[in-house]
């Protein structure tokens, strides 16, 4: 098995359909920094810097805890509450840099691996347009590493798209390894019935200023880009006469795990 540089660039194509109550779907192409969380310093080049205005940046008040403290103390946390913490050697975080300042992330995925470099754990940290945050975290009871097919359960416990409720389940399926990463995502509304499939599918590159100014000018603006998707998005389900459902109190409780 080849080891999984400390890190790199995913080049990706998000994909979304919903199937319910009328159907809507689309795809379109994004990249992602992935890296080793405990060597963030790494990061660093000339167009890309951390905690700080360039070009491309990571500012680590952007995720965990969102006050910029350690993002590995922070996972590790979470992951001793389900004492899986000791069988975690590397974590890495996926998600998008800010350009020119700006990112919005509508979930990223740290993925926790073994000393073997298998797959142990996946905590998707899932973001909506009103400034909330919840962390959903998949992962064996064994400690047994997840395979590519093995699909996980959990509840949906936090409201993100404003045309479904916060009820239902989603069910996750992810893929790690040196070449791709995969993320599958689907809904399942009340009646247990799919009602919105979403996947994200990674090719791994090289992370260096070429590649990161080839994204740049192949997808220009791209967070930007993201959110005006969503709203985009918004709009074309109101036109197809999608009920608005306003947005509950969020609950206190902001770690969901697999059943």
């Amino acid at each position: 098995m080849a080891t999984i540089k400390s890190s790199f660039l995913c080049l990706a194509q998000v994909f979304h359909k919903r199937l319910a109550p009328s159907i809507n779907q689309f795809s379109y192409r994004v990249f992602y920094i992935c890296f080793d969380i405990t060597k963030t310093k790494n990061l660093c080049s000339k167009f890309l810097s951390l905690n700080r205005f360039n070009l491309f940046s990571f500012y680590e008040k952007d995720c965990a805890k969102h006050d910029g403290s350690n993002l590995d103390y922070w996972i590790r946390e979470i992951l001793l509450t389900q004492n899986i913490n000791h069988q975690v050697k590397k974590i890495f975080l996926m998600t998008h840099p800010r350009i020119l300042g700006y990112a919005f992330n509508p979930v990223s995925f740290w993925f926790c691996l073994n000393e073997k470099e298998e797959l142990i754990a996946v905590l998707a940290e899932v973001h909506n347009t009103f400034g909330e945050n919840h962390n959903y975290l998949v992962f064996n009871r064994d400690n047994s590493p997840i395979l590519p097919d093995q699909w996980f359960d959990t509840d949906k416990q936090f409201h993100v798209s404003p045309f479904f409720e916060v009820k239902g389940s989603y069910k996750f399926r992810f893929i790690f390894n040196h070449n791709k990463i995969a993320a599958w995502i689907d809904y399942l509304s009340d009646s247990k019935k799919k009602s919105l499939l979403t996947n994200v599918i990674c090719k791994n590159v090289d992370l260096n200023d070429r590649a990161l100014l080839a994204q740049f000018f192949a997808i220009p603006l791209m967070t930007l880009k993201v959110i005006f998707l969503i709203h985009w998005q918004a709009l074309k389900l109101l036109f197809k006469g999608n009920k608005y459902v306003p947005k509950p109190i969020k609950l206190i409780k902001n770690l969901t795990i697999n059943k």
